[in-house]
């Protein structure tokens, strides 16, 4: 059956968020971001970001927000200048706790009075060694438990309901290969390349006369035959209630492209970018920055997990493997910075970690900004 040509449209360029910027930074990038976060400490700018950018309208769950952002966001400063001075062997712990707190920022913004709920005080993950060997990263699993801070967080990034999965595990050495920024150390480490798939002239479409708005993206044909994925395969991982994707025409013979099935039929004067919103959520994109700070988009091809995962999830379950690791068998981890894997442990501290928190930053703030470093 031949293929439908593209539909045409005006670009209105594609991004995570609506909302972006792209800045020159003559200080470590990483202070900027914090700064960024703690900005939020002021009850002013924490309700100005709840209000309109979260949908959060009640006075008194603005003002219940405006004052537990600032909690959570002091005590996640405080636990990550405290990893800095620590060592290798211990540092993960730590920075686990700030990311914890980060986590819950994110969940108040989306359930008011989130530490109300019970699922606050738990992880919602489980880990316990066997002692009677050293942990294999290459076998290790992580267990989903009962509803806690994972699950809500998740919920908050996708903005759907967690799946009813039953039990399920989580594979370490798998969560490591959608690790953009360590796919150096994963390849060396595990011997695992990263499951991943180029995004390629991704774009959100108008078309002012009807007000339909719809999403074109091309993957290279290599990356899909290097993981033994099959178009089907991907679609079915990026469908949304809204709309699923079918394959067009492409300019160039080394891709495939796709498009929404169904443009989006917008309200006079709503924002194109708004309207897809959700269809670019469901598209689980991972990022990572590219050579001269530019911004690279992947599509993660996640068959071998029980459910999607969004980027900063993953990262999330791989530091608090990595704080339990810490927390409940130092042998393992004395062991792991003798061994080849230190490689794998050492990027993700301090590759990861970094790119982690540029993340949650994103999604406090509902917007994708990237910083290069201007000297």
């Amino acid at each position: 059956m031949p293929l439908v040509a593209a539909r045409e449209g005006a670009s209105l360029g594609f991004h995570v968020y609506p909302a972006v910027s792209d800045e020159g930074t003559l200080a470590d990038p990483e202070t900027i971001i914090w700064s960024s976060i703690r900005h939020l400490c002021s009850r002013n700018v924490a309700r100005n970001v709840a209000a309109p950018t979260h949908g959060i309208t009640r006075k008194r769950d603005t003002e219940a927000v405006a004052w537990n952002l600032k909690l959570y966001v002091q005590q996640a400063f405080e636990f990550y200048e405290a990893a800095k001075g620590t060592k290798p062997n211990t540092a993960p712990l730590i920075y686990y706790y700030s990311f914890l707190n980060l986590a819950k920022a994110l969940c108040e913004l989306r359930h008011p009075q989130f530490h109300e709920r019970m699922e606050c005080y738990r992880h919602g993950l489980s880990w316990r060694p066997n002692p009677r060997r050293i942990v294999d990263p290459t076998t290790e699993k992580v267990f989903i438990a009962r509803r806690g801070v994972w699950h809500t967080l998740w919920e908050s990034v996708t903005r759907t309901p967690f799946p009813t999965t039953g039990p399920a595990r989580l594979s370490i050495k798998d969560l490591f290969s959608y690790c953009p920024e360590i796919s150096i150390e994963s390849d060396r480490s595990l011997g695992i390349s990263a499951r991943l798939v180029d995004l390629e002239e991704a774009d959100v479409l108008f078309d002012k006369k009807t007000l339909e708005t719809w999403l074109r993206f091309s993957v290279p044909r290599w990356g899909l035959n290097s993981l033994k994925l099959s178009a089907p395969a991907l679609l079915a991982q990026i469908g949304t209630t809204r709309s699923g994707y079918i394959e067009a025409k492409s300019n160039s013979p080394g891709f495939r492209t796709f498009q929404s099935a169904t443009p989006k039929r917008l309200k006079p004067r709503e924002d194109p970018r708004m309207g897809l919103q959700g269809d670019i959520l469901g598209l689980n994109v991972f990022t990572h920055l590219g050579r001269g700070g530019n911004l690279r988009y992947f599509l993660p091809a996640q068959t071998r997990l029980p459910f999607r995962m969004p980027q900063i999830i993953v990262s999330y379950t791989i530091l608090f493997w990595l704080g339990s690791l810490v927390r409940y068998d130092p042998h393992s981890v004395s062991a792991l910075m003798d061994s080849p894997y230190w490689m794998l442990v050492d990027g993700f501290m301090s590759q990861s970690r970094v790119w982690l928190l540029e993340l949650f930053e994103w999604a406090l703030y509902q917007a994708e900004t990237t910083l290069w470093t201007a000297r």
